[in-house]
């Protein structure tokens, strides 16, 4: 039987296709995630000022922004020695927070609110068009949310595409009192959207169980950021946990860039990021929940213990990512209400005589940990620059539940159409983001 090839995998970010590889009997035998179309920005980088770092990496991917922005501004700021103030990592967090929101947003409704959905319809009637027209009003829900995120990243940031308000040392400016007082209006009106919203993404998962189970559960550790005090975006150690009760690695940013191993892969131009003596490692929302427990903010907290009750802790099942990516926006919530109500602290930036070094920068983005790694010469010119981006760690992941599914689903003609979809909802269950890890 012929290799299986989708062409195109819709409703992810970016462009990329899946190839199911048979043997002679016709069964399964790999399953792999394709893109294409390396953009270098690791190497065009090398010889432009560290100052230009912040808004070139920006382009990466606009989902993302922020998240590029603050990581490589951290790594400049290792390399110079530079203590940013407490009130500019205040305000990046606030951006850092609100893009979280607003691609979890754009993420669970365009992209796998179909698969939950309409989970037995024509693959050309499951998109976000017709449930808009079966259901308005649950498209205006999470668009509103969606639109939230982006007042917080438009006011944080500077602007709600490509922030201009990130820099090294700090931030541009500071968000206004009457700009406060007006988000946290907003901020107030969303509660019990959230929280419906919650129930909602909560019952699908129930609903469509047998698709969950379909698609096997993830045996690999989790690797994430571990403040201490719950989920963050910023700071902390990044802990390897292999499980409930197993051994838990700490690293410091250092460590932990200097332990990734990088390797091509011989059917796709992303690169596969390992860590060594580990292998494949698990990032992003269900990583980041494994690894701290909880969440660390009441209201994400008490619906996180309903999801225990139903599906079990730690979280192996890769479709409950869906779940994880709503109780994190209820968290970003949570977090930005209480960074505008935090009194505002003085001073914004500082400077440095550019030096000879290497830095670290570190942050989790939507879909998992982004490592930056910098090394400037005494003209603070870029000597050297590294990029691990979430879908490097997943995708050994990714590719186990594409092969897992495609084998759970059967084969003949029935059973192919029902392999096409299933490995697209796979794919989705991990919201790739493909220019990112082809950066």
């Amino acid at each position: 039987m012929a290799d299986m090839v989708i062409s195109t995998v819709t409703r992810i970010s970016g462009n990329a296709c899946i190839r199911l590889i048979r043997d002679e009997a016709g069964n399964p035998r790999e399953a792999w995630l394709q893109a294409f179309g390396y953009r270098g920005f690791d190497i065009m980088l090398r010889g432009s000022h560290a100052d230009n770092l912040v808004p070139v990496v920006s382009r990466i991917c606009g989902g993302d922004s922020v998240f590029h922005q603050v990581a490589a501004a951290r790594a400049v700021e290792e390399c110079l020695g530079m203590e940013v103030p407490a009130e500019a990592s205040r305000v990046r967090e606030l951006a850092m927070w609100g893009q979280l929101l607003e691609r979890h947003a754009v993420s669970l409704t365009v992209h796998s609110l179909p698969d939950l959905l309409l989970p037995s319809s024509d693959p050309s009637l499951r998109n976000i068009i017709s449930i808009h027209r079966v259901d308005e009003e649950v498209v205006r829900r999470f668009m509103a949310l969606k639109s939230l995120g982006t007042l917080v990243l438009r006011e944080a940031g500077g602007k709600a595409v490509h922030a201009v308000n990130v820099v090294p040392g700090g931030v541009v400016r500071d968000i206004g009192e009457a700009k406060r007082r007006e988000l946290l209006e907003r901020m107030s009106e969303a509660r019990s959207l959230l929280v419906e919203t919650a129930r909602l993404i909560k019952l699908l998962l129930r609903r469509n169980e047998d698709v969950v189970d379909s698609l096997g559960e993830e045996s690999a550790p989790c690797l994430a950021l571990a403040p201490g005090d719950g989920i963050g975006l910023l700071g902390g150690k990044a802990v390897i946990a292999a499980g409930e009760g197993g051994e838990r690695v700490s690293l410091v940013p250092g460590e932990l860039r200097a332990s990734i191993e990088e390797s091509n892969s011989g059917h796709s131009h992303i690169r596969v990021a390992q860590i060594k003596g580990v292998g494949d490692v698990l990032v992003g929302p269900l990583a980041r929940v494994n690894v701290n427990g909880g969440y660390g903010s009441e209201l994400a907290d008490a619906e996180l213990e309903e999801l225990k009750a139903q599906w079990g802790f730690p979280f192996r099942r890769v479709m409950l990512g869906h779940a994880a990516r709503i109780l994190e926006m209820i968290h970003a919530w949570e977090m930005i209400k209480g960074l505008l109500e935090a009194p505002p602290g003085e001073g914004l930036r500082v400077t440095a005589t550019p030096a000879e070094g290497e830095g670290t920068g570190v942050v989790e983005a939507p879909e998992g940990l982004l490592v930056y790694g910098l090394r400037v010469d005494g003209d603070g010119l870029v000597k050297g620059l590294s990029i691990t981006a979430p879908l490097q760690f997943n995708i050994g992941s990714l590719e186990r539940c594409l092969l897992e599914g495609a084998r759970k689903a059967g084969a003949g003609t029935e059973g192919e159409a029902r392999v096409s979809v299933l490995l697209e909802t796979a794919a989705r269950s991990y919201a790739p983001c493909i220019p990112c890890a082809l950066h």
